[in-house]
C-alpha cells in the first residue's frame, strides 16, 4: 500500500530526514523505516514484505489536519489496527469507518483510492496486508480461518465490512510480540505466521461472539452492557465493582446488575473474577514478569490479596504454576483434585 499526499501525484512531495532520537526506541528490529517530513507534519513507516503478507508500521505525526491517500495496486485483505489515536477512513466501495483504538479488524481493499482524514497530533497503526491465496491453504487445516474467509468474501459482496473486534489481552500480547521481535531468517518468519494466525482464529472467534451477542434478549441498554463485557474482558480489573460501573455509567447496581446477569447468563462480580483469573494464569504461565507486578496490573495492591484470590479460584498458588511451567510440567496436570 503507498500513501499519498493528493490522488494525481506521480512524485512524493515528502523529503528524507534522520529518525529522531526519541523515535528510534519504538523502531521494530525487523523492519525497513523511511522517516519523511511534509509541508503538514511527518510520516514514519516501517515495512518488513514477504511473498505472503507485508507489514507495516505507520506513526504519523501531523501538524495541521489533512487528506491523505491509500492506494491499492492490487485488491488485499488487511489486518488493521490502530497502536495509538484515531483515523476516519474512506474505503473504496464499503464508506466510512472510524479506526480506533483498542479494536483491530479484517477488511478487504478493493484496488484504487482511500481516503483517510487526519487531525492535528500522533496517531500509529499496524497493518497487515494478507495474501488470498496463502489465507486459503492456512483455512484448509484450520475451520476458523475457512469461517472468517467465508464471513470475509460474503460481507465484501455485499459492500459490507466485518465489525473491529474489541482486542483481548491475548491479541495485544501476540501484537507485542510480533512488533518487539528480535528472531532472525527463518525463525522469524515462524513467529510472523504464528500470530498472524493466532490474530485472524482470535478475531474469528471474536466475530461469532459478536453475531451470538446479537441474537441475545433485547434487555434495556444492551449495547452498554456489551461495552462493559468487553471491557472487562479487554483490560480486567478488580477495581471492576458493580457499584463503580453503575456510578461510571449512570445505572441503578440493583439494574446493571439483573440486566448484565440475564444477558450473559453470569454475574458481573464473578465475569470479573474469571476474567482477572485468567489474566494472571495467562502471564504466569506465558511471561517472566514479576508476580507482584501481574497482581499490580489486574488491580491488587497487597500480593498476599493476589495471592489468596489466585489460589481459591485455581487451588494452587501463583508461584506454583510459575514453578510448574518453568520445570516443564503442564500446569493442568498439577491442579489439586
Amino acid at each position: 500500500m503507498d500513501i499519498l499526499i493528493n490522488p494525481r501525484q506521480t512524485e512524493d512531495p515528502g523529503k528524507d530526514v534522520p529518525v529522531p532520537a526519541h523515535l528510534q526506541q519504538d523502531l521494530a528490529p525487523w523492519g525497513s523505516w523511511q522517516y519523511r517530513q511534509y509541508a503538514f507534519g511527518h510520516i514514519l513507516t516501517q515495512s518488513f514484505l514477504h511473498k505472503h503478507y507485508r507489514i507495516y508500521i505507520y506513526r504519523f505525526l501531523i501538524d495541521t489536519p489533512v487528506h491523505l491517500y491509500f492506494s491499492c495496486s492490487l485488491p488485499t485483505i488487511a489486518l488493521r489496527h490502530m497502536l495509538s489515536g484515531q483515523v476516519f477512513a474512506d474505503v473504496a466501495g464499503f464508506g466510512k469507518v472510524l479506526l480506533e483504538p483498542l479494536r483491530y479488524g479484517l477488511i478487504y481493499l478493493p484496488q484504487g483510492m482511500n481516503k483517510a482524514w487526519f487531525e492535528a497530533g500522533t496517531a500509529e497503526s499496524l497493518h497487515m496486508e494478507l495474501e488470498y491465496t496463502w489465507l486459503e491453504e492456512m483455512a484448509e487445516s484450520n475451520h476458523e480461518i475457512a469461517g472468517l474467509m467465508h464471513r470475509v468474501t460474503s460481507a465484501s459482496k455485499e459492500g459490507k465490512m466485518l465489525a473491529p473486534a474489541p482486542l483481548d489481552y491475548n491479541v495485544q500480547e501476540t501484537l507485542s510480540s510480533i512488533r518487539s521481535s528480535r528472531e532472525t531468517g527463518g525463525y522469524l518468519l515462524m513467529e510472523f505466521k504464528t500470530g498472524i494466525l493466532k490474530i485472524l482464529t482470535s478475531y474469528g472467534k471474536a466475530i461469532k461472539e459478536q453475531e451470538y451477542f446479537e441474537a441475545l434478549p433485547n434487555v434495556p441498554d444492551k449495547e452498554l452492557l456489551i461495552s462493559i463485557h468487553d471491557t472487562i474482558r479487554s483490560s480486567p480489573r478488580i477495581q471492576y465493582t458493580l457499584a463503580r460501573l453503575a456510578k461510571q455509567h449512570h445505572m441503578h447496581e440493583k439494574t446493571l446488575s439483573r440486566h448484565f446477569h440475564r444477558l450473559f447468563n453470569i454475574s458481573l462480580s464473578a465475569y470479573v473474577q474469571e476474567q482477572c483469573m485468567a489474566r494472571a494464569w495467562f502471564l504466569i504461565s506465558t511471561t517472566s514478569r514479576p508476580l507482584t507486578e501481574i497482581a499490580n496490573e489486574l488491580g491488587y495492591t497487597e500480593i498476599s490479596n493476589f495471592n489468596r484470590a489466585f489460589r481459591r479460584y485455581y487451588r494452587m498458588s501463583p508461584q506454583a504454576l510459575r514453578n510448574a511451567k518453568l520445570s516443564g510440567n503442564d500446569p493442568e496436570n498439577v491442579l489439586p483434585g
